[in-house]
This record gives structure tokens, C-alpha cells and sequence, in this order.
């Protein structure tokens, strides 16, 4: 069970990040990425975080890093360069805040966006008594949103809710183990004790677009999120610890491609067709 101290640090701390996050903030813009059914773009991060005692603000730079499509050739978009880490001991504190914000649409003309899927994971361990140590990963959506339908922007933009799902395992030890919607909290239970920790959250586009009452294709989606991790130790007899990382971040796609207009197929055949003519003719030409 977490210790009462540690729920009120955790306001505290909330309540101070939301004043300075914003101030200390460093923005970094990567590239644009286009695989073969989907493009994002706009990919923008902003990152701070507030260490003590006593409170200090910095913006560390590039807590996601420069994303990439992997496998390569592929729509998946990972973040594989993140430097996602807490690690503190004997009465330290830290929150780390990731914002990351992006455009995805269709790469092809006439594609339509279905659903899209974030996963998210890594390590954790605690050392100390009871309560004594907290490790914690959140995963929050300022909001996905519907920002266009068959290639028109839509005037007000439809708002799409996650779904979420978390799991954390112990590999070694004993802690309590806490997972809520879009987190999870790990506190110590004495001893030492480390894990994994994953979190997953999945939109339904095509859902939201008819809970909206319209039709068509989503063609255009904009999304922003804030990705926290959280260390908490008390000062006690012995030893403190707690450390929590992220070590994969997944944005999955759904997206299918235009059918082609039936008169395209036959063109296309006749073209076939008329290949295989001419490579007939001249064949016989070349034997006679």
C-alpha cells in the first residue's frame, strides 16, 4: 500500500510540474517520416523535469530521441535513441515529462486512417522497507484527434479516447504493484525487488468517427501526449532506491489503401494484354 507521504509528494510535485514544465521546456522538431501507407509529420518534443529536494526545474533534451519507421520500409514508428531514465535514493524525488505531439495521414490519396495503437515499457526496481521507495510510469493523452475526413478539414475537430490496458511483473523480490488506467506504481515491500512494466493504449478511429454521426474516410489525425516517469525515496535506516526506465515506445497505424476504379483494372488488363501480344509477335517474327 502506498505510503500516505508519498501520495501528497505526488501532488505536490503534480501541481509544481504543471507550473513550470511549460516555462522550462526545450522543443526539438524531427523530420518527417513517410512509410508506404502512412506519413507522419510535425513530429515535435518538449521535455522538463523537476528533481529534489529541493525542487529544481531543467529541460533535458530528447527524452524520446529521433524516432524512426522499424522495421525499415514499414509504418511502424519507434523510438529507439530515448534516454527515459529515473534513479534516485535516501529522500530524492524526481518527475520526468516527455511531450511529444505529431500529424499522421494517409501516405497514398484516398487511403483512410482505422485505428492506432501506442505501446509503451520498460524496467523498474525498488529497494528499502515497506513504502519506503516508489517507482511509477504514466501515459497521457492531452488528446488524439479527427482532423480530417476525405481529404477536407473538418471545422471542429473529434475527439478520440483511448483504451487502455497495463500489466507489471516481478522478476525478482516482492513490491506492491498498483496498475490503473494508464499507469503503473510500484512500491517497495522491504527487501529488494525489480520487474518490467508495459503500457498500451489503442484508438478506434473508424469508431469515433460514426459516435461523431459522420461518413468517409480519415484522412488526417493530430496527436499529443505526455509521457511521465516518477521516483520517490524516504530517508531511512539503510538504504533507498528507486529507479524506473523506458526502454520502447511503438505508434502502430492502421491504414488501407484506395481500391482501384474498376475502369483502372481494365485498363490495366488490357495492358497486360497487349503486352503479352506483342511479345508473341515478336517472337514469331524472330523464328521465322
Amino acid at each position: 500500500m502506498t505510503h500516505p507521504r508519498l501520495l501528497i509528494l505526488r501532488s505536490l510535485l503534480a501541481l509544481a510540474s504543471m507550473a513550470t514544465l511549460a516555462a522550462t521546456a526545450r522543443a526539438t522538431n524531427y523530420s518527417p517520416l513517410v512509410g508506404p501507407h502512412v506519413s507522419y509529420t510535425n513530429i515535435n518534443e518538449s521535455d522538463s523535469q523537476i528533481a529534489g529536494p529541493p525542487p529544481l526545474s531543467t529541460s533535458p533534451a530528447q527524452l524520446f530521441g529521433q524516432p524512426v519507421l522499424s522495421p525499415a520500409g514499414s509504418d511502424i514508428l519507434s523510438f529507439n535513441a530515448m534516454t527515459f531514465m529515473v534513479n534516485v535514493a535516501d529522500g530524492q524525488f524526481e518527475l520526468q515529462d516527455g511531450t511529444l505531439r505529431m500529424d499522421i495521414s494517409p501516405t497514398n490519396p484516398g487511403g483512410a486512417i482505422h485505428g492506432v495503437s501506442i505501446d509503451e515499457g520498460g524496467g523498474w526496481k525498488v529497494f528499502g522497507p515497506d513504502g519506503s521507495a516508489l517507482a511509477e510510469a504514466t501515459l497521457l493523452f492531452n488528446n488524439m484527434r479527427i482532423t480530417s475526413v476525405n481529404g477536407v478539414a473538418l471545422g471542429t475537430a473529434i475527439v478520440v479516447n483511448p483504451v487502455f490496458s497495463q500489466t507489471i511483473s516481478t522478476q525478482t523480490g516482492s513490491a506492491h504493484l498498483t496498475p490503473t488506467t494508464g499507469d503503473v506504481t510500484i512500491t517497495s515491500a522491504g527487501g529488494n525487488a525489480a520487474g518490467i512494466w508495459d503500457i498500451t493504449a489503442n484508438f478506434d478511429i473508424d469508431a469515433a468517427l460514426a459516435a461523431a454521426g459522420k461518413t468517409g474516410k480519415v484522412t488526417g489525425l493530430s496527436l499529443a501526449l505526455n509521457n511521465q516517469l516518477f521516483g520517490n525515496t524516504q530517508v531511512v535506516n539503510g538504504l533507498s532506491l528507486a529507479e524506473i526506465d523506458k526502454k520502447h515506445f511503438v505508434l502502430t497505424t492502421s491504414v488501407t489503401d484506395p481500391v482501384p476504379e474498376p475502369s483502372t483494372i481494365i485498363l490495366g488488363l488490357l495492358g497486360g494484354v497487349g503486352l503479352l501480344f506483342t511479345r508473341r509477335q515478336w517472337r514469331q517474327a524472330a523464328q521465322a
